[in-house]
């Protein structure tokens, strides 16, 4: 019986009692753990012969999943009804107007319950509306109840083909969908679309290939705060999906629109980490930009990926860049998987 079959079977028996919610999170939980465990044997018996994958039970897929489980649910205030809520999967944030909240992005399934519960502590306000940065579980994972709610879900138009059916993501041990209709954007747009909540604009954005091919980034104003989603993890190497169309030139590319449209004063909500400054995700860039370069010296060179990795290109800036689920030698496949795809592309 498939996961939609058996979670209707339990609305029509417990659907208007008081425990109702409460089952139903139940249930979405343990169909999480059940389809990581599943994952995990999968990395497991595939893992001496998959390419790039780290070694069984230090996948970066592991490591994330582990943190986004066990890290606490906190809220910050950005002032002007705008909050972030940062541990449960990727940042989310909330803008409430007079009657309803817009919410940018929808953290991990097994934690929806918790993350719906300090939305509306913090707002007061049903979301009506949720704006997926990318198609990524850890910032999809809340679309079912969110949309099952009546929640409105807006993103990137290659998000909801992605959300349509099975992806991977190399060098991760990542494979995720195809979700249920309820979870999929209802909105889309191409390169841009405008929207309000209240006293503020909120301007999406793509650029092209990035973190993916459907990034969104949403500047929101007059509040001066820029939600990136998923090009900046702060203060840690970020994944590349080139599954998903992402690109370690489109991610440079992105950041520095991103840089081009903020100030000073501009407030940075990262896919990951705490909320930054302008000065935070120009450090983030040169990075990037430092790691391309090396790589691609060592590609011009001969070398192949295992030895691009052996010389170990990210040496010096791993003790800033290196403490998180993506290491140094992962991000170094990604950048060298890249730019050898952009060149084999252009022969």
């Amino acid at each position: 019986m498939r996961n939609r079959q058996f979670l209707q079977l339990l609305k029509s028996h417990f659907e208007g009692t008081p425990t109702w919610k409460h089952v139903l999170q139940q249930v979405r939980t343990s169909f999480h753990h059940i389809q990581v465990l599943l994952l995990a044997l999968v990395i497991t018996g595939a893992a001496s012969h998959a390419a790039g994958q780290t070694a069984a039970g230090q996948t970066v897929i592991h490591k994330a999943t582990e943190q986004f489980e066990n890290s606490p649910l906190k809220t910050t205030s950005l002032g002007n009804g705008i909050f972030v809520l940062s541990g449960d999967g990727g940042d989310v944030t909330a803008i409430v107007d007079d009657g309803s909240t817009l919410l940018i992005d929808s953290g991990m399934d097994s934690r929806v319950g918790e993350l719906s519960n300090a939305i509306f502590a913090a707002t007061q306000r049903p979301v009506t509306r949720l704006v997926n940065t990318h198609w990524h579980f850890d910032h999809t994972g809340g679309n079912v109840f969110f949309g099952s709610s009546g929640a409105k879900i807006i993103a990137q138009e290659n998000v909801k083909k992605q959300l349509s059916s099975v992806q991977n993501v190399p060098f991760v041990g990542l494979t995720d969908g195809h979700y249920p209709a309820q979870a999929l954007p209802t909105q889309t747009y191409s390169s841009n679309m405008t929207l309000r909540q209240g006293s503020q604009q909120l301007i999406l954005a793509n650029y092209g290939r990035a973190h993916t091919d459907g990034d969104t980034v949403i500047y929101i104003s007059p509040a001066n705060v820029a939600v990136v989603g998923d090009i900046f993890s702060n203060p840690v190497y970020p994944i590349i999906d080139l599954g998903s169309g992402g690109s370690i030139d489109g991610m440079i590319n992105s950041i520095d629109q991103v840089l081009t449209h903020t100030d000073e004063q501009t407030r940075i909500v990262p896919g990951h980490g705490p909320v930054a400054s302008r000065a935070d995700l120009q450090n983030y860039r040169d990075m990037l930009v430092q790691v391309r370069r090396r790589v691609e010296l060592l590609i011009t060179a001969g070398k192949t990926m295992n030895e691009a990795v052996a010389a170990a290109p990210t040496k010096d800036l791993d003790a800033r860049w290196g403490g998180g689920y993506v290491t140094p030698d992962v991000f170094t496949k990604m950048v060298f998987s890249s730019l050898t795809q952009v060149s084999s592309a252009s022969r």
